[in-house]
């Protein structure tokens, strides 16, 4: 099924799950040939989808990198952006930003408790993650994880709430706190990475407490 995909889609989404790609690990990937990649992107690039930059290590010959634009990230939904965000401002002018925070945290809560309840039973540390990244993947977040000698990188690729998220950052303390929630005291959770100010993803490492 995912190889019947136009090749557009196939390459942002590969652009958008692992970020900046040279042309023949997109051909490699994409089962077609270099000059077959090169010709496609360049057609992405026409339309504001993807761009390329010139990345220079060492001594070594220079690589060129294929990312996406803004635009190609707007490919990816961003779950009522515009309504949310008007109404988040609409309740703060008339309610205050207390009564938007209490909101928003009781919105974290009802998620956090709607996890727990499909986790249920799942005691098992990356069993827990791997449901869990089933479960925000649907909701498109592009979620994956990856395990480290000591513990997890939880990764996800988008944020269908990143709009809201940036009009308010109880936001993303909400989902953090969820995180928290989800994993219980026993797992240490650190962000290391944050769309907000600048990365590509947000990511989170997770180690129990123990190691």
């Amino acid at each position: 099924m995912k190889d019947k995909l136009p090749f557009k889609e196939r390459a942002v989404g590969m652009l958008k799950s692992g970020g900046p790609q040279t042309l023949s690990t997109l051909a490699r990937e994409l089962t077609v040939t270099v000059e077959g990649a090169r010709f496609q992107m360049l057609k992405l690039a026409k339309e504001g989808i993807v761009t390329s930059t010139v990345n220079v290590t060492g001594r070594g010959r220079p690589q060129q990198l294929w990312s996406l634009t803004d635009l190609g990230h707007n490919r990816f939904p961003d779950t009522h952006a515009a309504l949310t965000v008007k109404l988040m401002e609409v309740m703060k002018e008339t309610l205050g930003e207390q009564a938007v925070a209490k909101v928003i945290s009781a919105n974290g809560e009802k998620g956090t408790n709607r996890y727990l309840l499909e986790l249920n039973g799942i005691h098992d540390l990356e069993s827990r993650i791997g449901k869990f990244v089933s479960i925000r993947s649907k909701e498109g977040y592009m979620a994956q994880y990856i395990k480290e000698d000591n513990g997890f990188i939880l990764i996800e690729n988008h944020c269908p709430i990143c709009a809201a998220a940036q009009a308010n950052r109880a936001i993303c303390n909400a989902e953090f706190k969820t995180l928290q929630g989800v994993f219980g005291e026993g797992v240490r959770i650190t962000r290391v990475e944050y769309i907000i100010e600048g990365g590509r993803r947000c990511a989170y490492r997770l180690n129990r407490n123990d190691c």
